[in-house]
Formats: C-alpha cells, sequence, structure tokens
C-alpha cells in the first residue's frame, strides 16, 4: 500500500490571499461586534503584543510545511483513468495537499509584508476606552485616552539639625566679614595714593564668593565609588574593597615624549684648555709642521731654507767671505734681516681682522641663540626722569643686542627685555647693581637739594623672569603713555597685557605699605 501513495501537487498561498482572508475575518469580527454592541475591554501594550504575534504566528503557519506527523495517511487510495486520487471505501475525490520547499528569505519577506499590514489595522481597530469617574463621557472636549490620577502629598519626616551646623555657618559669616572689611581698608588706601582703579589688585581680591548652603551630601570623588548621593552604605560593617571594583595597583605612566624646543643634535660642551695645556699643544702643533717640512727638503720638493744671518753671527758663519768683502756681506746681512722683519710683519698684517670681521666676531659673541625658548625679565623703577639712566638702559640694550620697550607712566615705569640667559644675566646686573637708583644728577635734583627724599623713594625691583616662544618687541624704544589705560594698551597691542598687570598689582602693593 505504500508505493501506492501518491502525494498531489497543491500551489502555496500568496501574499495577497492572505491579505483577502485576514480583511474577510476582520470584517466579520467588526460585524458581529456591532450586532451584539460589543465594547473593546482595555488592553495592556504587553497583550496587545502578544496577540498580535499570535495572529501573525496563525497566518504564517499555512505558509510552512506540516510535519509528516501531523498528515493523515490514506489507507485505501486508487488512481481513475483521468489521474485523480480516490477513496477505494468512499469513492471520494482527495485533495491531497503539496509540500512545495521554499527558503527562509521568502518567509521573512511575507512575515514583514503581513506586519505591515496588520498594525495600522489593530491601531485603527482597536479603540481604548477609560473609565472616568465624574466626567461626562459626552462632552465635547473629552478624551478617553488621558486617564485621571488622583493628588497624593508625600510625607515629610521631621528632620534634626545637626550640632555645630549653625556655628560653622556662623564661623564662615565672620570670616567672610573679615575679608571685605580687610578689602576696603586696601581700597581706602589705594584711593589715598591716588590709584583709581583699585580693582585690577587680583593678586587679594578673590573672584567669586560661595554661599554657605552649597556643601553637596557627597563628594564627586566619592560619588564614583559609592554610586549613590549620600555616605549611608558607609558603615563599620561594610566592606570597602569590594565597593573598589575597578580599581587596581596599577600605575601607569605615561610615555615620554620630546619637548618641542629640544634640539635634534647633542649640545657639546666647548673644553677650555689651562695655559699650560695650551703651550703644549702649540708646541706639539709647530713639531709637527717643521717635521712635515724637513721631509719635503730631503726628498727634493722644496728648497733648503737660506741660513738665518745676523751681525753678531755674520763671522761665524760666513768665515771666508766676510773676510773677503766685509761690506758687501754686512749689507747681505741686514737686508736678509729687513726681508725677516717685513715678512713678519706681513703674516701678522695677513692674519689680523678687519674692522668688519671684529664688528662681525664680537656681535657673534653678545648674540645668543633664540630659536628653541627666548628668555624675558620684567622691571619696575618708580622714577626714571634722569637721562643718565635712560642712556644707559638703552645703550646697554642695543650692546647686547636684546629687544624689548620701556614704558613710562605716572609711579609705574615698565621695563620689558627680551634675549638670551646670558644677555639677561647682565642687564639684570646692570639693573639690581650697577645704576645707582637713589642718586640722581644735579640738574634733575629737587629745588631744595633734598637728595635723601629720592634716595628713599626710587629703587628697581625685578617683577618677573622666565622663557617665552617667541619675541614680542623689536628694538628697544622708549613708551610715554599720560593714563594707564593708554600704557595697557600698548602692551595689549603687542600681546603681553598681562606684564602690565604685574607692574600694576606691585606697584598697588609697594604704595599700600609705604
Amino acid at each position: 500500500m505504500s508505493k501506492n501513495l501518491v502525494t498531489p501537487k497543491q500551489e502555496p498561498m500568496g501574499p495577497d490571499a492572505v491579505r483577502n482572508m485576514m480583511l474577510a475575518a476582520q470584517k466579520q469580527i467588526k460585524d458581529r461586534q456591532q450586532e451584539l454592541n460589543f465594547t473593546v475591554p482595555t488592553a495592556s501594550p504587553q497583550q496587545r503584543l502578544a496577540e498580535l504575534k499570535g495572529r501573525i504566528a496563525s497566518q504564517l503557519g499555512q505558509l510552512l510545511p506540516v510535519p509528516a506527523e501531523d498528515r493523515d495517511r490514506p489507507v485505501h487510495v486508487t488512481i481513475d483513468k483521468e489521474g485523480r486520487t480516490i477513496d477505494s471505501l468512499t469513492g471520494e475525490v482527495l485533495q491531497i495537499p503539496s509540500r512545495t520547499p521554499t527558503l527562509k528569505a521568502n518567509l521573512r519577506v511575507q512575515k514583514k509584508d503581513v506586519i505591515k499590514q496588520e498594525l495600522p489595522k489593530t491601531k485603527q481597530n482597536k479603540e481604548v476606552v477609560i473609565e472616568h469617574p465624574g466626567l461626562d463621557a459626552s462632552a465635547l472636549h473629552f478624551d478617553a485616552r488621558i486617564g485621571t490620577h488622583p493628588a497624593v502629598r508625600n510625607r515629610r519626616q521631621l528632620v534634626f539639625n545637626k550640632k555645630g551646623k549653625y556655628e560653622e555657618i556662623a564661623n564662615r559669616q565672620r570670616a567672610k566679614a573679615k575679608l571685605e572689611k580687610l578689602q576696603q581698608e586696601i581700597s581706602q588706601i589705594a584711593k589715598k595714593t591716588g590709584i583709581a582703579v583699585e580693582n585690577k589688585v587680583t593678586i587679594i581680591q578673590p573672584k567669586k564668593f560661595f554661599s554657605e548652603l552649597d556643601v553637596p551630601d557627597v563628594e564627586w570623588w566619592d560619588y564614583v565609588i559609592l554610586q549613590q548621593n549620600n555616605y549611608s552604605s558607609i558603615t563599620p560593617d561594610a566592606s570597602i574593597p569590594s565597593m573598589l571594583t575597578g580599581i587596581t595597583q596599577l600605575i601607569e605612566h605615561p610615555i615620554q615624549l620630546k619637548a618641542p624646543s629640544e634640539p635634534n643634535k647633542p649640545v657639546l660642551l666647548p673644553i677650555h684648555l689651562t695655559r699650560h695645556e695650551q703651550r703644549k699643544l702649540r708646541r706639539q702643533n709647530r713639531a709637527e709642521v717643521l717635521k712635515e717640512q724637513q721631509e719635503k727638503i730631503r726628498l727634493g720638493l722644496m728648497p733648503p731654507p737660506e741660513p738665518k744671518v745676523k751681525v753678531s753671527s755674520m763671522m761665524r758663519v760666513l768665515c771666508s767671505d766676510a773676510v773677503q768683502d766685509p761690506t758687501k756681506v754686512e749689507q747681505y746681512v741686514r737686508n736678509q734681516m729687513a726681508q725677516r722683519i717685513r715678512t713678519h710683519e706681513e703674516t701678522n698684517a695677513a692674519r689680523k681682522l678687519s674692522a668688519e670681521q671684529r664688528r662681525e666676531k664680537k656681535t657673534k659673541r653678545t648674540t645668543e641663540d633664540t630659536t628653541n625658548g627666548v628668555h624675558a625679565s620684567v622691571y619696575r623703577v618708580r622714577l626714571l626722569d634722569d637721562p643718565a639712566k635712560r642712556f644707559k638702559i638703552e645703550t646697554n640694550c642695543k650692546q647686547l643686542h636684546m629687544t624689548g620697550c620701556v614704558v613710562l607712566c605716572k609711579d609705574i615705569n615698565i621695563i620689558v627685555v627680551e634675549g638670551g640667559p646670558k644677555q639677561q644675566k647682565k642687564f639684570r646686573r646692570l639693573m639690581l647693581h650697577r645704576i645707582k637708583w637713589s642718586s640722581s644728577s644735579k640738574s634733575h635734583m629737587d629745588d631744595d637739594g633734598s637728595e635723601e627724599q629720592n634716595k628713599e623713594k626710587n629703587k628697581c625691583v625685578l617683577l618677573w623672569q622666565g622663557t617665552v616662544k617667541e619675541r614680542s618687541f623689536g628694538e628697544i624704544k622708549f613708551k610715554s603713555c599720560p593714563t594707564e589705560n593708554f600704557a595697557r594698551e600698548h602692551f595689549r597691542r603687542h600681546g603681553v597685557e598681562h606684564y602690565w598687570d604685574i607692574g600694576h598689582n606691585d606697584s598697588v602693593l609697594d604704595a599700600s605699605t609705604d
């Protein structure tokens, strides 16, 4: 009997057939609901999603092949002349479904089509009905989708303040009042000294005050470990190592990178020889040159030098010739002596540097390489009205090939110089030791000759010295500024207005201490 079993083919259902079948089923359900006056109960999103998944699975179940155990196997089957399958017992024509294989890609596409068609229809057909007690559902502006929630008042617990809280706040307020009083005294002293912009004293005056109540419940560095807004989890029985997850004893050292100003080639320091070593080296060099000349004379590459004759050694060197014609021999010896002197002077003249070469040598000795950084210094002088002192500053800057500027203002004279470390060392000695700021020329003394008063007033202070990337000024020049704003603007144009801030703040502090 198993050999006579024949499975007829059946065409699979396409997406259009599935869609028409679903539309017909939905229409029947809707008509039935209208006849029974049925309202769709409120369903949660999880229930609607489960219902939609079940419906899609039932529709796709028809597209999938049926397992072998679920098929009904006919026992008495015969085939007539027309090729139809007939039950031998009942004589009925059997419709045996065909098993058409398909790919998973086709099944996924059909599933997407069914989902796209099903979602909009379920949203339109299902109406959520929410009962609102005390509201009229027939009102014009009634929306059944919006639910009402009764007003709930949170219970507040009784919280006691910790001991010492208000004492700490009072101490902070006293410290703040004391600081404000100190600032008022400083501002009054600044006004008495004639300085109008006392608010620029950024060294003393803080920029911002924080409120005493702005104390966080937990510090930000502790929040990373605790992951909560309080310290309630920190108890004597708490396991601290378990909280430190991710924190190990590993110390990561960054890769050492070369500085941008570091030279590519190593800097070799010159070796300074002693006087004895210099003489020894000179003797060795002269001996090598003399030995080379002797080898050339021995090989016949150069003629031997004439004998070095002097008047005192004439009779000993030229014995027979000196006796025969003494006058001629004496003239010969004197000519030879004059020739040696002339050769010596010409050699020295050829070795001597010209005026331009001497100037270049001196410039090279005083000029330093500033490609890897420029050393800058800022000085403040109270009085700089003496032309002799101005001349010394300008002349030394030019001789040392330094750049900078001198800003002259009332009681604030700022001197900025830029150059190499050796140049800064020499100029620093000039400003702090060589120039006597307490002395003044007779033409610039006071009318009553009070030189002691100028001695107490005038002084030079080194405000700052350090390294900058590049030069900000050209050749040193004197700039007279009538007001402080004009002086600050001059520094701002060169991008170094902080130089003026340093000098101004130091001047205010100096005036307040006097």
